[in-house]
């Protein structure tokens, strides 16, 4: 089996490579920094460096199995709306228009549950659940649009599974929880905001073989919703803090308090062209509540997660080796400050 992989150097994409290698695919990875997929190669995975918004790829799409959609900018508080638009969605119907000019036989496309937004632990989102974008960021905006152009071409027949993962840790994280998490082994996480809400916690690999699975056992057309625990992001922390030999960051800021250090934080990363360590719309979603029910994916698909209690020690361990032992610099992407728009409620 051949498969080509869109997004193989990110958080997930590294884990679906691994998945896939493990059972002997050959896998094709496109990226659009060589640099960045060592371990790909060392793997032996086929490198090819690339673009999803100017694509030369067809010939690997031509030879592929399945081809999975990993790829994307996942930022919260970007202000360049249209550049996310151009890669989250312009790239995505890009993709999907090529792998259906040549004919690719299977798709596995990842999406966010964070599309069901907010639901709450009394009414879990499923696959049957409205989406919806709740927040005017244009992470969340352009998900949601992504997600709608994907199940129009499903519906229009294009072979397309739909995978959609809640809250994901694990190594490699460059996006805000990534970035606490570092923050956290270092012993530099103590204060968190009051009010943030559930969420749906799943190991990247555990992400990684659901869509494994979704391309071997699930079905085209359909769309399955992956997320292992429900805990609130304070308990979280505390299992991560534990796991790392620190102590646990205490809820003390009231949210509006929260709100203004983001906005200062978004100042300082836009005079430095970066992406803030912390924005408004991190805080805005953080407050909402996504909670998932998986059963699907777990009666159809067989999947079956570790403990995450397991998943959560080798997170940190990982964490504490390269930010703590090894003293690497805390992750940071380039990108803008927040664009700071208010939440629309659902």
């Amino acid at each position: 089996m051949q498969a080509f992989v869109a997004g193989g150097t990110g958080l997930i994409g590294r884990h679906l490579v691994q998945a896939l290698r493990a059972r002997d695919w050959d896998v094709v990875v496109l990226t659009r920094d060589r640099s960045r997929a060592t371990e790909a190669t060392a793997l032996g995975a086929t490198v090819v460096e690339g673009d999803l918004t100017r694509p030369r790829f067809e010939a690997q799409l031509a030879r592929s199995d399945v081809v999975f959609h990993s790829a994307g900018w996942i930022d919260l508080g970007v202000r360049d709306a249209q550049g996310m638009f151009d890669v989250n969605v312009n790239g995505t119907a890009t993709l999907l228009a090529a792998a259906r000019r040549e004919r690719v036989p299977r798709i596995v496309y990842t999406g966010t549950a964070g599309v069901f937004a907010p639901a709450p632990p009394d009414r879990p989102a499923t696959e049957a659940s409205p989406p919806n974008a709740v927040t005017h960021d244009p992470y969340v905006v352009t998900k949601f649009r992504a997600h709608q152009l994907v199940v129009g071409e499903m519906h229009a027949g294009l072979p397309v599974t739909i995978v959609l993962p809640a809250a994901v840790f694990g190594p490699w994280d460059t996006n805000t929880l990534g970035r606490s998490l570092a923050m956290l082994a270092k012993g530099r996480l103590g204060t968190l905001p009051r009010g943030f809400g559930l969420n749906t916690w799943t190991h990247a690999a555990d992400v990684a073989e659901g869509l494994v699975l979704a391309a071997t056992t699930g079905r085209p057309g359909e769309v399955y919703v992956v997320g292992d625990r429900i805990l609130s992001l304070y308990e979280f922390y505390r299992r991560a803090a534990d796991a790392a030999g620190v102590k646990p960051p205490v809820p003390r800021i009231p949210m509006s308090l929260g709100r203004v250090a983001a906005r200062f934080t978004e100042t300082w990363a836009r005079l430095r062209g970066r992406t803030p360590y912390l924005s408004r719309a991190a805080l805005d979603l953080a407050a909402l509540d996504l909670c998932v029910d998986a059963s699907k994916a777990r009666t159809e698909l067989g999947w079956r997660p570790r403990p995450l209690e397991d998943r959560i020690q080798e997170t940190m361990a990982w964490y504490v080796k390269r930010y703590r032992a090894d003293k690497s610099p805390l992750p940071v992407k380039p990108g803008g400050a927040s664009a700071g728009g208010p939440v629309r409620r659902a």
